[in-house]
């Protein structure tokens, strides 16, 4: 077994290099990190390049090894901690190309999910996990953290592996919900309670920043709908607001 022992191989360098969104989009690929995400990622037939397996975990890793479509890496333990985004890792990283999803293709009936400038990772994995468990597949994001960050990958539980992320501007948005009379529904603390709503055939749902909330162009364009709360409460956070408010709309439809 030759182990890679420097924490300058190109290989390891290349991969490190992955945990920042500038090097993930010029070289196509992101970092997969732990067992059960690794093993998910090749059942699903991802375009794994390379996988990094801490060598004092051969034996334990040996049924993904054998799985692995691509080239095994193996390297001390030092040299995989340097790729890792987490404080204690699992032994295995995988890089992979990034999912190819294209255009966006307007089909009915229309349930889409729009994010407007969600920036904490762990709400985006959430509302990403959620959506697909809802069945909300399609997912427009405007200025989000990129969802195939390595803290993403892991909060969504490889929901980014099937999930159709598209990026749109906030302009593209209200072009394309007018161009095909979409419904766009916005959650907003002021807004009319979902309880008393319309039942809507095509929409898009817009779940706004943690802090800011949705644009005011997004609002002045569509629908505001709220969740009712106790008097003195505080707001929900986005990632619990996103996924009763994907329960509440289709939740009836799983």
């Amino acid at each position: 077994m030759d182990i890679i022992t420097s924490l300058d191989n190109s290989s390891v360098k290349e991969a490190r290099s992955l945990n920042d969104k500038k090097y993930r989009r010029n070289l196509g690929e992101f970092l997969i990190e732990g067992k059960k995400l690794v093993k998910e990622a090749i059942q699903k037939d991802l375009n794994i390049t390379k996988l990094f397996v801490d060598s004092s975990k051969a034996a334990e890793l040996e049924n993904i090894i054998v799985s692995s479509p691509a080239p095994v890496l193996f390297c001390l333990p030092n040299v995989l901690k340097s790729i890792s985004d987490t404080i204690t890792n699992q032994g295995i990283i995988a890089v992979s190309e990034l999912p190819s999803v294209g255009l966006y293709t307007y089909k009915q009936p229309c349930r889409l999910l729009v994010l407007d400038r969600i920036s904490d990772p762990g709400n985006m994995g959430t509302i990403i996990r959620t959506a697909l468990a809802v069945g909300f597949n399609e997912i427009l994001t405007i200025d989000c953290v990129d969802p195939y960050s390595p803290k993403v990958v892991r909060a969504s539980s490889g929901g980014v592996f099937t999930a159709q992320i598209y990026p749109f501007t906030e302009g593209e948005v209200i072009e394309l919900v007018k161009k095909y009379n979409i419904s766009l529904l916005v959650s907003d603390m002021l807004g009319e309670s979902i309880y008393n709503s319309d039942v809507y055939t095509n929409y898009a749902l817009v779940i706004g920043n943690e802090g800011r909330g949705v644009s005011a162009n997004l609002k002045n364009s569509g629908k505001l709908l709220s969740l009712p709360m106790k008097v003195g409460t505080e707001s929900l956070n986005a990632g619990v607001s996103a996924s009763v408010l994907m329960y509440l709309l289709e939740g009836k439809n799983i």
